[in-house]
């Protein structure tokens, strides 16, 4: 098991007591600690478990001890170089606070691309990577550059950094070390950390036909109806034009219980890190009236008459 220690600080008017709102505070700790879990598992393939303990509060700080624990015996994933004592420390400086020699950590890199994607990167050798920005040109580690794009590092970077300094009266955002501050980032960085927009990707289109009761209806453009296939509940949009001009002019009414049969065409896209469905009814093929009058069977020739009670 390898360790580290260091603070995490939030400064500005709304903290001078040395307190802070847990609303706040709460989500950008479970950040934190989703950032190292995000980044062990690029850097070390899920061969070590990690776990963010808060060790102590003190005015305006949140100490925070880091644990590595391996799972694989005494082999150390080949990332880190050096023994298993200096693992956590290795993950840390990459994550936060930097190795030195004028390399920074992850949010280091943030502000010095500002956020934007490099203009060009060249591979200097099988450890270092040489990325040209908008102001000029830094080396930095491969695996540094490996963070930077993954998208589930950079949105718990978002969350630790960017959201708590979104917040009135809180203007700074620190790691420190025994008390030092080694890496900031103020309020007017804070744009910089926000996770990179990622094109729709679309995954799946599919049409097909199915029943579906009328949970409400919308009839401005745009507008999505909500629609039950027995199971579970879509949000659709009706772009089938004859529809709608029936339901315009009163040609076609609704009550509790009708069904609709549709034909309706399914767009599964991922965005970013999640799957979203888009629901469009291209046809209402039969619209059919819930059951209003039982069908009875008669006897041919013989008049149905009610009898005496």
């Amino acid at each position: 098991m390898s360790h580290t220690s260091f603070s995490i600080a939030y400064d500005g008017p709304a903290v001078e007591s040395g307190s802070m709102d847990v609303r706040d505070l709460a989500p950008a700790l479970l950040a934190l600690g989703q950032l190292f879990d995000a980044a062990n598992s690029i850097l070390n393939d899920e061969k070590t478990t990690i776990s963010v303990n808060v060790q102590a509060t003190s005015q305006g700080s949140f100490e925070v001890a880091l644990d590595v624990v391996q799972g694989m015996g005494s082999q150390l994933v080949s990332i880190f170089s050096g023994e298993t004592v200096t693992a956590a420390l290795q993950l840390k400086e990459l994550v936060l606070v930097g190795g030195g020699a004028g390399v920074g950590g992850l949010i280091w890199l943030v502000k010095t691309l500002r956020g934007t994607s490099p203009k060009e990167l060249v591979k200097t050798d099988e450890e270092v990577v040489r990325v040209t920005h908008e102001s000029g040109t830094i080396e930095v580690p491969v695996d540094l550059l490996r963070l930077y794009g993954d998208l589930a590092v950079r949105h718990a970077l978002e969350r630790l950094v960017k959201e708590p300094l979104s917040k009135e009266g809180i203007d700074a955002f620190e790691v420190r070390e025994e008390g030092v501050s080694v890496e900031s980032v103020s309020v007017q960085e804070s744009d910089y950390f926000s996770k990179p927009d990622t094109p729709d990707e679309i995954v799946l289109k599919n049409k097909h036909t199915a029943a579906y009761s009328i949970v409400s209806l919308a009839f401005k453009e745009d507008n999505k109806w909500r629609l039950h296939d027995g199971s579970a509940a879509i949000s659709a949009l009706m772009a089938d034009a004859g529809f709608l001009r029936r339901v315009g002019s009163n040609q076609v009414a609704f009550a509790k219980g009708d069904i609709l049969i549709c034909e309706v065409e399914t767009i599964q896209r991922r965005d970013g890190e999640f799957l979203k469905a888009e629901h469009t009814v291209a046809k209402v093929i039969e619209h059919r009236a819930a059951l209003r009058q039982l069908d009875l069977p008669v006897e041919s020739g013989r008049a149905i008459a009610s009898e005496p009670m």
